[in-house]
């Protein structure tokens, strides 16, 4: 299908929502949502408050947009990944490599991500806790059936594919987590890093003679 060609009115409007969205990243990261406001968001990215009314009606619209982009990014990377491996050592080593180098790139987004993790997900009431559930859903069944196959491949033994993916989803988090607040992480080492962690899920640390 040939893509829509964008004239200058709306090339600049995208760009416009784009800094708004890219300011708005970083100041949530850095103060959290509550303590954010529409007048640092406006400062940061160097347009009127006017400006941003005429993209978004608040605050609050801002950060759900913000949060449906990263998911809707991380959604579109899984499949991929999904449909360009066949085993599940490598989906997780390629999609592993994949979210150092997104994390890497956009480390504001991350925290942010974490700080809506924590906050939301013990949560059903709210909508940007049914909005994350919904996507976590999605890529959790995906990753099943690739366990499932695995275990029927006898490329791992079997267990239970739920605890698996919670295990890895947790550790994987956390450990990207530590490696970006003590800037552990560089384009150097994402290689590296998740080779390690994929061996670890797969291997485990006891010595094997």
């Amino acid at each position: 299908m040939k893509q829509k060609t964008l004239t200058r009115k709306e090339r600049e409007r995208e760009f416009k929502r784009s800094e708004i969205l890219n300011a708005a990243i970083q100041i949530f990261a850095m103060k959290g949502f509550k303590a954010a406001t529409l007048d640092e968001i406006a400062e940061k990215s160097e347009f009127g408050k006017g400006t941003i009314y005429n993209y978004f009606s608040s605050k609050e619209e801002i950060y759900k947009e913000i949060i449906l982009l990263i998911l809707k990014e991380h959604k579109k990377s899984i499949k991929e990944v999904y449909n360009e491996t066949d085993t599940l050592y490598d989906f997780i080593l390629n999609t592993t490599k994949r979210d150092l180098i997104f994390c890497l790139e956009n480390k504001e987004a991350f925290f942010l991500l974490v700080f809506t993790k924590m906050h939301h997900e013990k949560s059903t009431k709210c909508e940007m806790s049914k909005i994350m559930n919904g996507c976590e859903k999605e890529i959790t069944s995906l990753i099943i059936k690739r366990t499932k196959l695995a275990i029927k491949n006898k490329e791992i033994r079997k267990l239970d594919s739920e605890r698996i993916i919670r295990l890895f989803k947790i550790s994987g988090f956390a450990y990207i987590y530590d490696l970006l607040i003590n800037e552990n992480l560089c384009e150097a080492t994402i290689e590296e890093e998740a080779k390690f962690i994929t061996d670890i899920l797969f291997n485990g640390i006891k010595f094997k003679k």
